[in-house]
């Protein structure tokens, strides 16, 4: 019964891996490829086109006039959070780099940049106007206009800002555009971990009946990549949408009643969201283009003119700070099926990291509070374990007596057991209990952004990355190096294994042996802290089965 058990745990693990590494970007590679809609606020009596047919999926905002090649203004503005830069140039954000994130694992190196450029030097936030115009042809067909090439002029009191705790400041840009005046409200709060874009629009032409707010990024940033997916809220429900690289064009139309809260561009660590205020009834388009995500929220406008508000948070995945912020941006952070076990033992980890300053540390604390938790129930297997192995005889002698008549084997094997007081599940059920944990404490030190760049000691300089030491090139590992901690939990698994009593033939303990090299292969490209919290769990395993082997031989004696 407790190879059961053991094959269990195996093949729990082996399904959530195949599910994130395998199921999640063959079934969720990106978003459906739809061409955008044209939306219900356009003028009644104005078919999008013959047969209610969309606008092609190809239209293209029309770039604004050509500028003066006039050096763009940059105001810097800084919080108690982070540094912002905006640009005159399309009123777009330059950088936003994180006070408390740094790029490398380097404690000097410079603050990590969330601003990650499209393939054509595409930025947030972008702005465009959006109609329908008649091509001549009898066809209607999108037309916009973009804030792509911008001149904006800029109001600020200075280049260069800072605030602190419940102070603010404004920035704001003015655009004229084709189309009407165009006003961007930036509004920064020392103490926030977000801040608010305000959209305004006068003298508009009429013929303009919603406006875009964009939000644009590339996805990486060097070696890491920094955003992977697309996501957004609806109805307390998370949707995240995965990126495939070899889909140039995908996306995705949701609209607005019954509304979503928020949309975003995000990854493993960080969060690019845009919450709208006040929202009536926007309409949302997320899509890939080839190394660049979008998320664009569309709002009717009715008039000549239009004041939008939303609010942008970019930053980490912090639990906390993601709270803070509100709006349910804490459920951006997806632990999975046991989300609530692996946030009490996330929290756990934070608290012993008050104490200890060192995330290794902190992950070995919690495996052996784990382990202590369940001793009870890991006595209770073992003993159960080696009292199905004496037996083993007798139920072999059974088995030969009576292999071809399979009820009467049955009826024995369980008098067998009744007799011993043996239960036959009683080494497969506290392993199965434990189950949930192993999940939840695989899926918070997986996502833990606290693990970014942390070191431990000795060669392991960052825990949210495989361990490497040296930069010897070996087939299949990647990155470089000789992943010396994922070669030691296998064979702690190995000993594990060897040491675990055996009930079934030599041929099912062969098959159980490879079980370790299995895991090793699949761990070789797991975050250190992950292969770290294994091989401690290994270890002390070992010794717990040592020590009931030695008491119950000592008993037995």
């Amino acid at each position: 019964m407790e190879r059961r058990a053991l094959i269990a745990v195996a093949i729990s693990l082996f399904i959530l891996i195949i599910y994130q590494a395998v199921l999640l970007p063959l079934f969720y590679p990106g978003i459906n490829q739809i061409a955008e809609p044209i939306p219900e606020s356009m003028p009644a009596g104005e078919p999008a086109r013959a047969g209610g047919e969309p606008p092609p999926a190809d239209a293209v905002p029309a770039p604004p006039p050509e500028v003066a090649a006039a050096p763009a203004r940059q105001v810097v503005v800084e919080t108690d959070q982070f540094i912002a830069t905006l640009s005159s140039r399309g009123g777009r954000l330059e950088s936003f780099a994180l006070k408390k994130d740094r790029t490398t694992v380097d404690p000097d190196s410079p603050p990590q940049d969330l601003i990650v450029a499209g393939p054509n030097g595409e930025k947030p936030v972008a702005v465009e106007l959006r109609a329908l115009e008649d091509s001549g042809d009898g066809q209607r067909r999108l037309a916009a206009v973009s804030d792509v090439n911008a001149a904006y002029a800029v109001r600020a009191s200075s280049d260069r800002l800072t605030v602190a705790g419940e102070q603010s400041v404004d920035v704001e840009l003015e655009w004229a555009s084709p189309a009407g005046t165009i006003r961007k409200i930036y509004t920064f709060r020392g103490d926030r971990a977000d801040f608010s874009l305000a959209v305004r629009g006068e003298n508009l032409d009429p013929r303009y009946r919603e406006i875009g707010v964009s939000y644009l990024t590339g996805t990486m940033a060097g070696r890491e990549k920094l955003f992977d997916r697309v996501a957004y809220l609806r109805e307390r429900k998370l949707v995240e949408h995965y990126v495939d690289a070899s889909e140039l064009t995908e996306g995705e139309i949701v609209s607005g009643d019954p509304g979503w809260t928020w949309s975003g561009v995000g990854g493993t660590y960080f969060l690019a969201a845009m919450i709208p205020i006040e929202a009536g009834k926007p309409r949302l388009f997320l899509k890939q283009r080839d190394k660049l995500l979008e998320q664009k929220i569309l709002f009717p406008i009715s008039g000549t003119s239009f004041d939008q508000q939303v609010s942008v948070y970019i930053g980490s995945k912090r639990v906390e700070t993601l709270q803070t912020v509100g709006h349910n941006l804490n459920l951006a952070v997806d632990m999975g099926w046991f989300s609530m076990i692996a946030e009490l033992l996330l929290w756990l980890l934070r608290q012993s990291h008050k104490l200890t300053g060192n995330y290794g540390v902190d992950i070995i604390l919690l495996t052996v509070l784990t382990k202590i938790a369940f001793l009870p129930l890991t006595r209770k297997s073992f003993e159960s374990m080696r009292a199905m192995q004496k037996l083993q005889p007798q139920m072999t002698a059974i088995r030969e007596r009576l292999k071809d008549k399979p009820d009467e084997m049955n009826k024995e094997v369980m008098e067998l057991y009744r007799r011993h007081g043996v239960n036959p599940l009683g080494g497969c059920l506290p392993m199965l209990v434990q189950i949930p944990v192993f999940i939840g404490l695989y899926q918070a030190l997986l996502n833990a952004v606290e693990l970014r760049h942390a070191p431990f000691m000795l060669w392991i300089d960052d825990l949210s990355a495989p361990d490497r030491l040296g930069t010897l090139a070996i087939p299949f590992i990647d990155p470089p190096g000789i992943p010396v901690l994922t070669v030691v939990m296998g064979a702690t698994m190995f000993a594990q294994q060897w040491m675990t009593p055996s009930t079934g033939d030599p041929t099912q303990r062969q098959m159980m042996m490879i079980m370790p090299l299995l895991f090793t292969f699949m761990f070789v490209s797991f975050p250190a802290g992950l292969v770290l919290y294994w091989t401690v769990n290994n270890i002390l395993t070992v010794a717990q089965q040592y020590y009931i082997s030695h008491r119950a031989e000592k008993a037995a004696a």
